[in-house]
């Protein structure tokens, strides 16, 4: 029996290259739309950024970037949690304690399975 243990959200690839690019730009289209001026608070974010390492970008070059990666942002996701594959994907959890508790746990009963294999072997050897 195989047991998968949790682990915590912000340590995963689907977390950083999926949800919180998609996150990003899902607040620029929001406050684009809900606005109706255009703003862009995370392009124009990263724009200014940009600009202090001298590239001159503009926050609406940044956005329509960002919104044609759009739907990638969401393939990888997919593709981390195992979508496509059909894998049983692996829980998250949203604490890190939750997840080293569990995973101590999981060696716990490991350990006594182990322990108790032994044993029968040493009660079939007499």
């Amino acid at each position: 029996m195989k047991t998968i243990a949790p682990i915590f959200f912000a340590k995963t690839r689907s977390f950083w290259l999926g949800i919180v690019p998609a996150g990003l730009t899902a607040l620029d289209l929001a406050f684009t739309h809900l606005t109706g001026q255009g703003s862009l608070p995370v392009a124009n974010a990263l724009a200014t950024a940009l600009q202090l390492t001298g590239l001159e970008w503009t926050g609406d070059q940044i956005a329509g970037f960002m919104q044609t990666l759009l739907p990638l942002y969401l393939v990888i996701f997919a593709q981390q949690r195992g979508t496509f594959t059909g894998a049983i994907p692996r829980p998250y959890t949203t604490s890190p304690a939750k997840e080293r508790e569990i995973i101590q746990v999981i060696q716990d009963g490991k350990s006594a399975f182990e322990a108790g294999k032994a044993f029968g072997e040493r009660l079939k050897a007499r």
